[in-house]
């Protein structure tokens, strides 16, 4: 997708880097789903400490929202992240 710039895509955000940075990511309700979360994340940047996850479940139960706080140090790394969210089966949004 071209925007009217003729660049592909959404404009990053003017962030600096390095950063502290929190996905978000939806999901079906598993037991496992919030350290299966962390660890999509850590795959890219490392490290992803399990004390900065927290988990929402939905008001039916039927999600959990988690959000992964992370340091982020290039923009390359945080559409990394995001290729992987886009690209996992278990994944159903993200932010």
């Amino acid at each position: 997708m071209q925007d009217g710039t003729g660049s592909q895509g959404p404009p990053a955000p003017a962030l600096d880097y390095p950063v502290d940075y929190t996905f978000k990511i939806m999901g079906r309700a598993a037991d496992d789903f919030a350290e299966y979360a962390r660890r999509l994340v850590a795959r890219i940047v490392g490290d992803a400490p399990p004390e900065r996850v927290r988990v929402r479940a939905s008001s039916g139960g039927k999600y959990h929202s988690v959000s992964v706080a992370v340091r982020l140090d290039s923009e390359d790394q945080r559409r990394a992240v995001y290729q992987v969210l886009w690209e996992d089966e278990r994944v159903v949004y993200y932010l």
